[in-house]
């Protein structure tokens, strides 16, 4: 028996199978694309809480204004805009102050860096709310920080806003109305 090649002039035929009809199978498809989602989420971190530096700092509150000496003051400071200034979110921390000679003072302890707001109530009738009369206009004095006033409603987080270094000391004022 004598061996044949095959010159580059002869026709080359495919396998059997080259032409054979494709057969999608579905569950294999599913995988692949599962995977490739689950490859594209995993490409992407969550985007990470900005953390704060850690406390230390100190704010004192200074309040002026109330025209009697009845009921408490009520002082809440806020770390960002989450919630503000009807309470929840970013509440750092709430305390209430007595009144007394038409001033009070609260004090604050280990406030992380970064920006701030306080708000103040007189609580008059000592009901823990800040009443309101006709149309929703407030009956009892307020204030906020950085002198912070609107036409209607509260002045935004940002008006309020203050910064405290870290481990920083500061004295604000804020005027009741």
């Amino acid at each position: 028996m004598s061996a044949v090649r095959a010159s580059g002039s002869e026709e080359r035929r495919p396998p059997a199978r080259y032409n054979a009809r494709m057969t999608v199978h579905p569950h294999r498809i599913a995988i692949v694309l599962l995977a490739v989602a689950l490859t594209g989420c995993a490409s992407v971190p969550p985007e990470a809480p900005q953390l704060r530096p850690a406390g230390g700092g100190r704010v004192e509150v200074e309040m002026t204004g109330f025209e009697n000496d009845e009921g408490q003051a009520r002082v809440a400071l806020y770390l960002g805009p989450e919630g503000w200034p009807d309470g929840g979110g970013s509440v750092f921390a709430t305390t209430t102050v007595p009144i007394s000679g038409g001033r009070a003072v609260a004090v604050f302890e280990g406030v992380p860096a970064g920006p701030f707001a306080v708000s103040v109530i007189h609580d008059a009738d000592n009901d823990r709310e800040l009443d309101t009369g006709a149309f929703g206009i407030p009956s009892e004095a307020y204030g906020f920080s950085a002198g912070a006033r609107d036409t209607f409603g509260p002045p935004s987080f940002e008006q309020a806003r203050l910064d405290l270094a870290a481990g920083d000391a500061m004295r604000i004022t804020i005027e009741v109305r």
